[in-house]
């Protein structure tokens, strides 16, 4: 277990990104900021079978051990829902199996961190929520300054072209996407007409493990503590299907 006040040489924390039809796993070095190794996978059907060897595969390309990490991170959503359930749940499985800490980490927040160092400026994550929507996207605000990045408020979903009206409501900074765009994103970025900022090419990211581990040993370094496995949930935006069609209840965690 990790001790808090010991001066650490490294720190080997194994992340795992299944919010959308790609998984990712990495192992990053959050004391020397190093990656070690990472690998991407599309996995959409069949993420229980192929996560296990993703997660062999890359800590062996690391040339670490399963014993030898220190920490196990996870991102919790929103995204697809039966995708964030797997990997929280091997997550958990991985964290309790090795008597390792677990922190769970909002996707968004990990996307995010891909724009990084972009002072005063309005960083905006996003990607698209699902297929049947194709113009819907999963977002959430943040807040740039040189050395971090604040969340604005919780993660919502919404259709693209109401996520620009909203931005055109906040143009006291520049705006910077982060992300994957929707179908049809491109017609509405053409008809934004305001002079006085620019709203900035898409920086194209997919969410990733590795911004997944250093989110994680942020969290880390500011709270001192680890989540619990049992009680961890993932974030739902939108009601599952389960939800809308048979009004059956799904626990989640809820944004906070």
């Amino acid at each position: 277990m990790l001790c808090f006040g010991r001066e650490m040489s490294k720190l080997l924390i194994l992340a795992l990104e299944t919010s959308l039809e790609t998984a990712s796993c990495a192992v990053w070095d959050g004391v020397r900021k190093i990656l070690l190794s990472e690998l991407r996978t599309y996995a959409y059907q069949t993420l229980a079978q192929r996560l296990p060897i993703l997660v062999q595969s890359v800590v062996e390309n690391a040339g670490v051990s399963l014993q030898s990490l220190d920490l196990v991170a996870v991102s919790l959503g929103p995204g697809s829902f039966t995708s964030v359930r797997v990997g929280l749940a091997f997550a958990k499985g991985l964290s309790m199996a090795l008597d390792k800490p677990i922190i769970g980490v909002r996707t968004l927040d990990a996307l995010a961190l891909s724009a990084s160092g972009c002072e005063n400026s309005l960083i905006v994550a996003l990607y698209p929520s699902r297929p049947s929507r194709p113009t819907e996207v999963y977002a959430s605000f943040f807040k740039a300054s040189e050395k971090s990045l604040v969340r604005d408020g919780n993660e919502f979903a919404c259709d693209f072209s109401d996520l620009v009206a909203k931005l055109r409501g906040r143009l006291e900074k520049t705006i910077i996407l982060v992300g994957t765009l929707p179908k049809g994103a491109k017609i509405v970025l053409d008809n934004w007409d305001d002079e006085k900022k620019l709203l900035l090419p898409l920086t194209p990211h997919l969410p990733s493990a590795s911004f997944v581990a250093q989110r994680a040993w942020q969290i880390w370094q500011e709270q001192q503590k680890s989540d619990d496995p049992i009680t961890l949930l993932p974030i739902y935006v939108l009601p599952s299907y389960a939800e809308s069609r048979f009004g059956i209840s799904v626990s989640i965690r809820q944004a906070s």
